[in-house]
């Protein structure tokens, strides 16, 4: 009796427990389309000039031409944060590290390429697009490029509430300029799903579950190398599925074999299905927009390369990105000329330069600035520290800066000082 009982008890936890679900994102694009069936004629519009795009691509020395002139886009990325217990609030190196992996996936200079078969190697592309968190929000404010919303809402479901303050989510910057990604408890198995171009720019993003987000933090072990957003990405910049979410679907990149559906796990090469006529080298499993484990994945191809840099064609749905402000310095912090450790004769710091662990700020008009927030920059004009003014001199530890020039602002975007000091 013993032994029956276990048995059902681990028959009723595999019941409950449900399988991972890599990807929502086209049934989700379906259900957007089904939704909002304004939207269908200008998802169409993109789909035809993308392909027209891919046509021309059948001319190597088109492809080279138009490969070696490229310039690399930059995107600001805003992560939002919304949990409702410690695991889900993710820590900021966790978040530096999904960064970090989408620019080495995209830029063709992630370590695992190595694994990519020769028969595939020489269609992988570089697709020039570098991913940075925002330094400057919408408003022209300092940012981290990270927001972080407790929630009472404990699931998410793949319906966008999660991309609205009014619902516990968090409300999604300006997609014209930012990359939104919400990171969430996602119900069921589901670790993502994106919007695809052209949809509704208040939902404009990509939504992850933050055991699978980055490669640092705990991660589940076959998501562990943050191919999840790399993924849902792709799908942010028009890639579909490679079977076209049909049996032997298309999608609609040249360079890619058909295959009969997805792959998960690791599969060993050649992985070859019958019946799709996508000949001896089979499946492309090893690219990102498949469902293998995260270990597997190492490639976009130069195919899907072009289809994601048409979106910033001039009259393509992510254009408007390559004119976002969201990594300005902000508040447009020029940096001064000269060392002076004064400012309009209204702020100090000292001493300057700093070689303790203390560094003092002055302020003349303290009934102004009492209250008001400081904040220190890099020369990158990355915010790497900010506070809050209490005293007319107050004293700030610079303790873990390291060596080198930094600006720093007092006050708001209208109503400012900035000077600058050197760390030794």
């Amino acid at each position: 009796m013993r032994t029956l009982a276990i048995l059902l008890s681990a028959m009723l936890i595999a019941i409950q427990m449900p399988a991972q679900e890599r990807c929502q994102s086209a049934t989700y694009q379906e259900k957007i389309r089904m939704q909002h069936p304004g939207i269908a004629s200008e998802l169409s519009r993109i789909q035809t000039k993308s392909k027209s795009l891919q046509d021309q691509l059948r001319t190597s020395s088109f492809m080279m031409r138009t490969v070696n002139s490229w310039d690399t886009i930059y995107i600001p990325v805003v992560v939002h944060v919304v949990y409702s217990d410690d695991a889900g609030n993710i820590s900021d190196d966790q978040i530096q590290s999904q960064i970090d992996i989408l620019n080495a996936d995209f830029n063709k200079t992630n370590s695992d390429f190595a694994k990519v078969p020769n028969v595939f190697v020489n269609r992988a592309g570089e697709a020039r697009i570098h991913f940075q968190l925002a330094t400057a929000d919408p408003e022209g404010r300092a940012t981290t490029g990270i927001i972080r919303k407790k929630s009472g809402r404990m699931m998410w479901l793949d319906d966008d509430l999660v991309k609205y303050d009014g619902h516990g989510g968090s409300t999604a910057w300006d997609s014209k300029s930012y990359l939104n990604i919400w990171v969430a408890n996602l119900s069921g198995g589901l670790l993502g799903y994106a919007s695809f171009p052209g949809g509704l720019a208040e939902k404009d993003g990509v939504v992850i579950r933050p055991n699978v987000f980055g490669s640092r933090g705990k991660l589940m072990p076959t998501f562990n190398k943050g191919r999840t957003a790399s993924h849902e990405v792709g799908h942010w910049l028009n890639l579909k599925h490679l079977w076209g979410d049909i049996t032997c679907g298309d999608d609609d990149v040249f360079d890619t074999p058909k295959q009969r559906s997805h792959n998960t796990g690791c599969p060993s090469f050649p992985r070859i299905n019958a019946g799709c006529d996508n000949g001896a080298n089979g499946d492309m499993f090893m690219n990102f927009m498949d469902f293998t484990n995260d270990a597997c994945m190492g490639m976009f191809t130069i195919g899907q390369v072009f289809m994601m840099r048409s979106m910033f064609e001039e009259d393509m749905p992510r254009n408007a990105m390559l004119e976002s402000r969201g990594l300005d310095k902000p508040w447009n912090l020029t940096p001064s000329p000269t060392t002076s450790s004064e400012f309009s004769g209204k702020m100090k710091v000292y001493p300057n330069p700093v070689s303790s662990s203390s560094l003092t700020l002055t302020t003349t008009n303290d009934e102004n600035w009492v209250g008001k927030y400081f904040f220190i920059f890099n020369q990158s004009g990355q915010m790497v520290m900010s506070g809050k003014l209490n005293l007319r001199q107050h004293s700030i530890n610079v303790s873990k800066l390291s060596g080198g020039v930094y600006y720093i602002r007092v006050g708001s975007d209208s109503e400012n000082l900035s000077t600058r000091f050197v760390k030794q």
